[in-house]
Order: structure tokens, then C-alpha cells, then sequence
């Protein structure tokens, strides 16, 4: 079901606390700077078990839970004005792809309600959860990036009780890992808990300078393309270990659940993209980021604001004389993986990325994207009401298409995968066999 909203409300939220003067500056690395502006697009749901027992339940009128939410609302919005106290750039404004004017300019802050008797549930339910349903919980994308806040927020009212917190930050500040540190610091602060996370603002721009008259990364889509559609299937741990075994070799005999994963949805991708063209051999790549710094010399600290990501790449080439295994064997590609994730690691992501651009125009490159949140504690987003049922994406576009997003089950074991493919081919992947016994398309939450 799609879900539909009505926005209520919109206020800004401001650090409770002005930002002092010799701290309005805040760079941009290197990275930063040829980053995108688009957000990062978390959305935490809360079924309603969680609220009732924190908050308890109304009257019997169509307004009886107008307490319990106002209430989650106001908690929200008075822990979020202090915590941005503490990330003053997120309440800035982005200035000439250089720096943030932590101006205190604040945080866009949505309320809406479900409108069309939408459950939480509903969301989880269904046979094919995909985030194309989900779109509206998100805030509306902005007129004008050049002076859009750089974190929104909108918190969705369920007539069922329930509740889903969309949460945005801009990617050209912040990567998946900093998100996850603004969010544990949010949720420490609403629960009155002892404040853990000690952001670091100046060391990325340190290490990364920026660059004099950088282009900013261009937001114009073109909408043209075959339809894409994303779905999610979840890696249960027990189908973890036979994963695993599957894919281990003599050259990486302990494969990681993320590498065992990404293998697996990837040669599944792959044969559904050959199955598009007949069989035709063509090449592919695979590209994606990880979480640097603590592979730096010398390391970064780990609630260091900004992009600290390295670029891995792995190639199969349509004139490699092994070619067919290398889109069938899934130990082969966790080998590709491992070696790709190295050499991003030891090259300090100075890889080319040439082949990112000009061999996908030039050379018929097929390009699919990886990311992985593993391993970020976004499931302990308890801002008083109990940890997240599930979490999951609410933004149209998203996820890079082709691209495989990977996130911890709430149990901490599986690993969820979000796949967003063309109409075509993912009509062939949700048939995959292999597919279908290692990952579920329907694993409810609620």
C-alpha cells in the first residue's frame, strides 16, 4: 500500500544554544566538496505496541492518539534544538562549496499524518516491501539547494498509533558512519542519557583540504531511463552461515556477511542483466564505498564529520578469458571484493575513477553501485519510546540504480538488502532461485 500523508506542521529547529562566533566557519574537505548535495534518507518506524507502552492510549475518538503524538513531537524537537548545540554545521547553510555558515539558520521539522488508514504494518506486511510506497514520509525535496537546510526531519503519525521519523542529511557533509553518530547522540540526549559521541569537525578538512573553485556536483535528473524499482529481501543469520560457506575460498576462506551478501545479490543481478540482452557477453563494474577512518595512518576519529570514504572498484571484463565463471562463481567475486576493498584501503582512494564515467559512456559498462550501513547502530534509536521496529529508505532516487544497500536486521545477525534494478531485470531476480534460498522477499517486521 502507498502510503499517503497530510503535512500539518513545518517549523525550523535552532541550536538551543547560539553557535560561538570563532566556530561559524566550518570547511569542506576535498570529498566533501565533490560530493552530492542529496540526502541521506533514513527513515525509523515505531509500531505501536512501543508508543502505547511508554505513552499510553486516548479515547475512543479518531483523535486518540493526538496526545501520545504531540508528546513524541515536543520530546523530538526539544532533544533535536539541543543536540544540534553540539552539531552546529548540520544547522548551517552550505557557501560556495567551500564551508558551512553554521549561521544557526536550524533544521527543517515536519509533522504529518497517514491519511489513507495506512498501518506500520501494512508497510511490512505486503508481499514486496520496497521503498517506492514510502516516498511521502519523507520531507518534500527543496525548491533550492543552493540554500537548503542541511538536515530535515519529518515525523509521520499512523492512525494505527504508530510512527515513522524520517531523518535526512545532506550527503555533502556527512556519510553513512556520521549519520549514525548525529543520530545515537540525538537519541542519548532524548532519553537524558550521558552524552557518548564527541563529534570532530575540523579533522577530515585537515587531512582533505579543500579545493579553490571546485565544481559543485550537479543535481539536474533527466527522469529519462527505463523505470526502476527497488525491493528489499532479508539474509536471516542461519542462511548467513551456509551463505558464508558457499562463498569461501582458499584465497578468502572466512568471507564477511557484507562480501558473502553482496556476492550473491550481484551474480544475481549479473544474470539478469544477461538474460536482458540475450546472453550477450558485456562488462560490468562494481562500485562502492567504505567507511575510512579507522584504515587511515593515522587514523580519524570516529565521529569525524564529513565524507571519509574510499571508492572501491571491481571490473569483469567482456574479453576475459574466464569470463563466464567470473559472473557465476560467487567465491570468485568475494576474491574481486576483497581485493578491491584492499586496494582502495592501500591507495588512499586515490583510484582512478575514470572508468566510472568514461568507459560506462564510452566502453557499454554496465555500472552497479554498493553501499553498505552493516555494523552503524541505527537500530538504537531510542528517543524514549523504545528502539526502532525496523528501519528502512523513504526518498525517491535514493538508492543508485542499478546498486545493492545492505543494513543490519534489528537483531543485529541478517543483513537486509535493498535492491533497486530496472523493472526488467528485477522482475528476473525475484525469481532467482539461488536468491530465494539464501534471502526472503517478505520478511515481516511487525
Amino acid at each position: 500500500m502507498e502510503v499517503k500523508v497530510d503535512v500539518i506542521s513545518r517549523e525550523t529547529i535552532k541550536p538551543s544554544s547560539p553557535t560561538p562566533h570563532h566556530l561559524r566557519t566550518h570547511k569542506l574537505s576535498s570529498r566533501d566538496q565533490h560530493a552530492t548535495f542529496l540526502y541521506l534518507p533514513v527513515a525509523f518506524f515505531y509500531a505501536p505496541s512501543t508508543t502505547h507502552a511508554t505513552f499510553g492510549g486516548g479515547d475512543d475518538n479518531g483523535d486518540k492518539y493526538d496526545d501520545v503524538f504531540r508528546e513524541i513531537s515536543q520530546r523530538l524537537k526539544v532533544s533535536l534544538s539541543e543536540t544540534l548545540t553540539h552539531f552546529y554545521p548540520l544547522a548551517g547553510r552550505l557557501k560556495n562549496n567551500l564551508s558551512v555558515d553554521c549561521n544557526d539558520e536550524g533544521v527543517d521539522f515536519f509533522e504529518a499524518r497517514v491519511i489513507n488508514n495506512c498501518r506500520v504494518s501494512d508497510i511490512f506486511e505486503r508481499e514486496r516491501p520496497s521503498n517506492q510506497g514510502t516516498v511521502a514520509l519523507a520531507p518534500p525535496e527543496p525548491t533550492d539547494y543552493n540554500n537548503a537546510p542541511l538536515s530535515r526531519v519529518q515525523v509521520n503519525f499512523f492512525p494505527c498509533g504508530g510512527v515513522a521519523i524520517a531523518v535526512q542529511v545532506s550527503h555533502k557533509i556527512s556519510d553513512g558512519a556520521f549519520y549514525s553518530s548525529f543520530i545515537k547522540a540525538w537519541s542519548e540526549i532524548a532519553l537524558g542519557s550521558p552524552n557518548t559521541v564527541v563529534p570532530d569537525f575540523t579533522a577530515v578538512s585537515s587531512r582533505f583540504p579543500p579545493i579553490e573553485d571546485c565544481p559543485v556536483t550537479s543535481l539536474t535528473f533527466s527522469g529519462k531511463g527505463p523505470k526502476v524499482v527497488s525491493k528489499k529481501f532479508v539474509v536471516d543469520a542461519s542462511k548467513l552461515a551456509d551463505l558464508k560457506a558457499k562463498t569461501a575460498s582458499t584465497s578468502v576462506p572466512q568471507p564477511t556477511r557484507v562480501e558473502a551478501v553482496t556476492a550473491l545479490v550481484w551474480k544475481c543481478a549479473l544474470a539478469a542483466s544477461r538474460s536482458r540482452f540475450g546472453g550477450t557477453r558485456k562488462s560490468y563494474a562494481l562500485m562502492g564505498a567504505i567507511n575510512l577512518r579507522s584504515k587511515l595512518i593515522p587514523p580519524l576519529p570516529k565521529h569525524s564529520l564529513g565524507n571519509v570514504v574510499g571508492m572501491f572498484q571491481i571490473i569483469i571484463d567482456n574479453d576475459d578469458d574466464d569470463y563466464e565463471s567470473e559472473v557465476t562463481d560467487m567465491s570468485g567475486l568475494v576474491c574481486k571484493l576483497r581485493k578491491g576493498v584492499e586496494e582502495s584501503v592501500m591507495q588512499n582512494n586515490n583510484l582512478s575513477t575514470k572508468v566510472t564515467q568514461q568507459a560506462k559512456k564510452e566502453y557499454g559498462i554496465e555500472m552497479y553501485y554498493h553501499s553498505s550501513w552493516c555494523g552503524f547502530p541505527v537500530y538504537e534509536a531510542d528517543f524514549g519510546w523504545g528502539k526502532p521496529t525496523w528501519m528502512g529508505i523513504a526518498a525517491q532516487g535514493s538508492i543508485h540504480a542499478p546498486g545493492i544497500t545492505l543494513f543490519d536486521t534489528r537483531d543485529g545477525e541478517g543483513v537486509e538488502i535493498w535492491l533497486a534494478l530496472i523493472e526488467e531485470d528485477m522482475a528476473i531476480v525475484e525469481a532467482n532461485k539461488e536468491l530465494l534460498y539464501y534471502a526472503s522477499p517478505n520478511e515481516a517486521a511487525l
